[in-house]
């Protein structure tokens, strides 16, 4: 909180005149120049900082206590994801053995399956070795055949031969019967047989050559088949074996199958944790966020008190410490001191200091002595008060009397330029100040629904607008005098009534359109009205009880577009009550 409370000020730095004499002449009317409310507002403002401070903080204690509500939510939410990651892990641990033994099985069957490899790959190579003595063998046998063809051929001719023989024979008897002494006959039928008989020797010879052959050959084709007959021996082993192998194989792959399902069943278990764990996971996130959520409202509810805070105190008179307005105007401007010697330009002017634009890589610090020459005014002492983003907070130091003299006349003329402007505004909050009574008078709007602080949220608007008891009725009764007031002035922007929380019941016309869905930058720059501004320039023109409040400014259109302003605001008070303020900007 003090952190908030140090950075609220630093943005609108005080004491910046602390060291100018109270009793300063003033160039114009009293009214005006002091701007002081009187010591009876003390009472008022006390209250009114008491009321900000206890809803702040019971604001801040419901965030704090719905934000515990959803830590110990979400820490339950954890206690389970605990949980569900003890018996994810346990599954987990039961599912790796399970791939393990699944892992050692696999490995077995790779064995197997090598061992199969293998003694296929030698019953292959017996195989082959069988199918090469077949053929073998299948030759042994044609040439037998071929043997025995040669052999019926020989014995033919053998026969026929005998038939010859015979037939000579019998020839021969019956001429050597018929010639008797005749010998030559007989001779010639005994030199035929002669001749058949060494033809038949001969072929008597041929016949035991082939049959000879034809054994040998019988016995290369009994040897070959007796090789054949070993080679399918020595099959039988080998597929015995692959028979085996296979049978264990299968055996394998049942005892895989049976730990693939127990595997599956453990996976399926690891899914159902899995499942559990993202349930109570999302859950833990949603409180999480819920949380964050809550402490965000918390930490929002802390600026906004520190906003307040800081805002009714500078603008009150309890807590001011300047001793003079300060009056925005631009004028050409050199400041020099401590290395420095830079062109810049006033940013707001008071008879006890000045704020002007910080140079580029000025090094300046508070506590800093330089000199600020002023066009129309001259050279003026001082020394740094703050740094700030809004500028460079000077506190002019003691300077004789034609120096102060020329300041006078400067800030008096910027305030006579300023006093029409300052009626304005103090006119028109009067005006909406009798429209209010004179309300309430009539029995149109009640007091607790003028001053009711229950914004209420309106659905689907972004950025968020809201709606309160009042404003049904200030729809009908402030653009009547906002409206006309806006035409009065060309360089007037806007000219509103905002209560002491910053917002807007309703705005000009031109900022009070519709919103457009999904359009956020649009809606920034022309739905302004039904919202809360309460960042610094807004919540000092709410929180003022001076009779009149000057300040510049950068206004946020949205989309990254600022626009510089200068605003003249005068308080808003019903029934002797502080309800806001009035406000009336010009494009600088």
């Amino acid at each position: 909180m003090l952190g908030f409370l140090k950075a609220a000020s630093n943005a609108n730095p005080r004491g910046v005149e602390e060291t100018q004499s109270r009793s300063a002449p003033a160039p114009q009317p009293e009214a005006l120049s002091t701007g002081k409310a009187g010591a009876g507002l003390e009472g008022e403002i006390v209250d009114v900082l008491e009321a900000d401070v206890l809803r702040a903080i019971e604001s801040v204690g419901i965030s704090i206590e719905a934000a515990s509500a959803a830590a110990s939510a979400a820490k339950d939410g954890l206690a389970r994801i605990e949980e569900e990651m003890h018996g994810f892990a346990g599954a987990s641990d039961a599912a790796g053995a399970e791939t393990r033994a699944l892992a050692a099985i696999t490995e077995r069957l790779a064995g197997t399956v090598a061992a199969i490899d293998g003694a296929v790959g030698v019953a292959d190579g017996r195989i082959g070795d069988a199918v090469g003595l077949a053929r073998e063998a299948n030759g042994m046998i044609g040439a037998l055949s071929q043997a025995t063809r040669e052999i019926v051929g020989i014995v033919d001719t053998i026969a026929a031969v005998a038939r010859q023989t015979n037939l000579l024979a019998l020839n021969a008897t019956i001429e050597a019967a018929r010639a008797g002494q005749a010998g030559k006959g007989f001779a010639v039928v005994a030199a035929e047989v002669k001749a058949l008989s060494v033809e038949t020797g001969t072929a008597a010879g041929d016949i035991r050559t082939r049959i000879d052959s034809l054994r040998e050959s019988a016995e290369t084709s009994i040897a070959a088949v007796e090789r054949v007959a070993q080679a399918i021996e020595a099959i039988q082993p080998v597929f015995l074996t692959v028979r085996e192998t296979v049978g264990e194989q299968n055996r394998a792959i049942e005892e895989a199958a049976g730990r693939a399902g127990e595997a599956s069943a453990r996976v399926g278990e690891v899914g159902e944790r899995a499942r559990g764990i993202e349930v109570a996971a999302a859950e833990a996130a949603v409180r999480a966020e819920a949380a964050r959520a809550e402490s965000a409202r918390a930490e929002d509810g802390a600026k906004g008190l520190a906003r307040r805070f800081v805002a009714v105190v500078r603008q009150s008179e309890i807590g001011e410490r300047r001793a003079h307005d300060r009056f925005p105007v631009e004028r050409r401007a050199r400041l020099s001191g401590g290395g420095l010697d830079a062109v810049t330009k006033t940013i707001d002017l008071s008879l006890g200091g000045a704020l002007v634009a910080a140079p580029a890589r000025h090094g300046l610090a508070a506590g800093s002595r330089v000199s600020l020459e002023i066009e129309g005014v001259g050279a003026v002492p001082g020394r740094v008060a703050n740094v700030s983003a809004m500028g460079v907070h000077l506190a002019f130091e003691t300077a004789d009397a034609e120096v102060r003299a020329r300041i006078a006349d400067a800030v008096g003329g910027i305030e006579a330029s300023y006093r029409p402007l300052i009626v304005r505004a103090q006119e028109a909050a009067a005006k909406v100040s009798a429209a209010m009574e004179e309300a309430i008078a009539q029995g149109r709007l009640s007091r607790e629904a003028l001053f009711d602080v229950d914004y209420r949220p309106i659905k689907g608007t972004n950025p968020q607008q809201f709606e309160t008891l009042a404003r049904p009725i200030l729809s009908e009764i402030l653009p009547g005098i906002m409206e006309p007031l806006l035409g009065t002035d060309k360089r007037m922007a806007f000219c509103l009534a905002i209560d002491r929380n910053g917002y807007i019941p309703v705005h000009n016309k031109i900022y009070s359109q519709p919103q457009r869905p999904d359009d956020p930058v649009w809606n920034a720059a022309n739905c302004r009205d039904r919202r809360i501004f309460d960042d610094r320039a807004g919540i000092a023109a709410a929180r003022s009880t001076r009779p009149f409040l000057i300040q510049a400014y950068s206004r946020d259109m949205g989309g990254g577009k600022l626009v510089m302003m200068q605003e003249v605001d005068a308080p808003i008070r019903v029934g002797g009550r502080h309800w806001g303020g009035f406000r009336t900007a010009y494009k600088l």
